[in-house]
């Protein structure tokens, strides 16, 4: 059943660049400067703004006021101070004009404290003004946008200095006073910034009506963006996997359209990572190709990781031939340059398990040895090491022994030597190598599966344990030595049972019954046949396997008639599996 995000998913795929309908007046160029410096397109703004001057409604002064510190802003954050300083200056006078000589007074003494970040000094300062504005205001029985700036610009400050708990009351304060003064555009954003510092001090009930308020009034795209992208992180926080998925595409939707590329490239990305929870592979794969869509266009760096992570679920969804292509598109665009190396290498195990899927394993080991090469390069040992392994696994399975054994070894010192050492990855190297050893009748392997088995007991699952031992039964046997690997198996299967693998545990006992055959003891090797398959729910496979064992013990032990009664229900079972 197709996905029902899937046509909004394809409408953003097709449509990534994102709306450039001009408006009409003033007002409408407003939201679109707001939205071009929300998403850092700063000459984008500077021209809406501009145009915003001259439209309809822009010699109105409550417009022309807030156009002009877009203005201002906008050059300020560029770092054209100069430009700035001109369109302060038109503020102030047209402040004056109207008559608002206090709030002109404390522009003019602030400046650009009020349009950028500022510093510490600057925030003491700020901190002063504050104390003195809402004295006045207080003595007067009044409030004034004035003292909102000067607080919301504080807070911006103070949450870098101190956190969100002293921010908090900053914020509230500032929004009270807009609301009172009945300031629509201000308030969104006084409210976004307070929606935000809730959510920081863990009142998620009060930032989510927050977000609600602010997406129920009218605001720019951008704003409504963030707000939509705030209820879907809580929402997933908080296990609503459902809602927070229509929050995340509300919010790729509506960033996408402002073309906020960052913030529609993390939406599209959290929509990735919840469709795949809820197992919508197909909705998961188009969510982050539209995050990949969305940073490429900004031009961002993350547009790399976004990649591997498209790749990565394409694998998931066993789609390799087009996980070779995102990964190896990947690799090649990260190849000509020193940076990045984490991610190619990353990109490179990707592909090698995707050409490994599609029967090509010397491209994989190809890929795997690069791969390995790359995180040695850049120190990260594990990854390193796993890659070794990898590619030591698929060498074994090519019968190519000598490689292998290589792989396991680099592998295996490289953890040993790790800083960090992560017993799971030395695990699964003493275990690779030691199994591959034994298999060469080599009999330091089975030092290498008894140090792993320990590591096992201390670090890792009942399964890892019987899995361990099922590779020591079989390196006895490789060995030579019959009484260790019956042992050895059984205790195995005994292990396997524990962790809930019944299949696992047949094997093992099947095993241990066949080399009891080996040895000559039909009698024990016929009784644990008859156990592998009675006491547990069987598969085909291992049934047959068990039937064929238990037949050849019975004919050795010149039970022919129980044989042959054997025979004919192995070959019923065989026409079953055919059918």
């Amino acid at each position: 059943m197709t996905s029902p995000l899937i046509p909004r998913l394809s409408a953003l795929l097709e449509a990534a660049g994102g709306t450039t309908v001009p408006a009409v007046d003033a007002e409408g160029w407003l939201d679109l400067a707001y939205e071009g410096a929300y998403g850092e397109r700063y000459r984008s703004a500077a021209e809406a703004a501009e145009a915003g001057l001259r439209s309809p409604g822009g010699e109105d002064p409550e417009n022309r006021l807030m156009l002009l510190r877009i203005l201002a802003g906008v050059h300020e954050m560029r770092g054209d101070s100069a430009a700035a300083a001109g369109y302060i200056a038109q503020r102030l006078s047209l402040l004056r004009e109207l008559g608002r000589f206090r709030q002109a007074r404390v522009e003019d003494d602030l400046g650009a404290m009020l349009l950028r970040e500022p510093d510490r000094v600057e925030g003491e300062i700020l901190s002063r003004v504050a104390e003195d504005l809402r004295a006045e205001d207080r003595s007067a029985g009044r409030v004034t946008v004035e003292l909102a700036d000067v607080l919301s610009s504080l807070a911006v400050r103070r949450l870098q200095d101190a956190g969100p708990e002293p921010t908090l009351p900053l914020v509230q304060e500032a929004c009270t006073i807009l609301t009172t003064l009945d300031r629509p555009e201000a308030l969104a954003g006084a409210r976004m910034f307070l929606a935000h510092t809730l959510l920081l001090t863990g009142e998620t009930d009060q930032a989510l009506s927050t977000a609600e308020l602010v997406l129920a009034a009218p605001a720019n795209r951008a704003v409504h963006g963030a707000m939509a992208m705030l209820q879907a992180t809580i929402h997933h926080h908080e296990d609503r996997n459902r809602e927070a998925i229509e929050s995340a595409l509300r919010s790729v939707e509506l960033y996408a359209a402002a073309r906020v590329r960052k913030g529609a490239a993390s939406a599209a990305a959290l929509l990735a990572g919840l469709t795949g929870e809820e197992d919508d592979g197909e909705a998961s794969v188009l969510a982050w190709r539209v995050a990949v869509a969305q940073a490429e266009l900004g031009e961002f760096r993350e547009s790399r990781l976004l990649s591997l992570a498209l790749g990565q679920q394409l694998l998931e969804l066993d789609d390799y031939p087009e996980a070779e292509k995102v990964l190896d598109a990947l690799s090649v665009r990260l190849g000509g340059s020193e940076e990045d190396r984490s991610t190619r290498a990353r990109a490179l195990m990707g592909l090698g398990h995707a050409v490994t899927h599609m029967n090509r394993p010397l491209e994989a080991m190809a890929h795997w040895n690069e791969a390995a090469e790359l995180f040695e390069e850049i120190a990260e040992t594990d990854e390193a090491a796993r890659a070794h392994l990898a590619a030591g696994a698929l060498a074994a399975s090519l019968e190519r022994l000598d490689v292998a054994r290589r792989h396991y070894e680099r592998g295996l010192k490289l953890v040993e030597h790790s800083e960090d050492l992560d017993p799971q990855v030395l695990l699964q190297a003493l275990h690779s190598l030691g199994h591959l050893l034994t298999r060469t009748e080599d009999h330091t392997g089975i030092d290498h599966l008894n140090r792993a088995l320990a590591l096992a007991r201390e670090h890792g699952t009942t399964w890892q344990r019987a899995d361990i031992t099922d590779s020591l039964a079989r390196g006895w046997t490789a060995l030579g030595e019959g009484t260790k690997a019956v042992a050895a198996g059984l205790e195995a299967a005994d292990l396997f049972t524990e962790a809930g693998d019944e299949d696992g545990a047949g094997d093992a006992e099947v095993f241990a019954a066949k080399v009891l055959l080996e040895m000559g003891r039909a009698d024990e090797a016929e009784t644990i046949f008859r156990m592998s398959t009675d006491e547990r729910e069987a598969s085909p496979a291992l049934m047959a396997e068990a039937l064929e064992g238990q037949i050849e013990a019975l004919m050795r032990q010149g039970k022919a008639e129980a044989a042959a009664d054997l025979r004919r229900k192995l070959t019923r079972l065989k026409r079953r599996m055919r059918s």
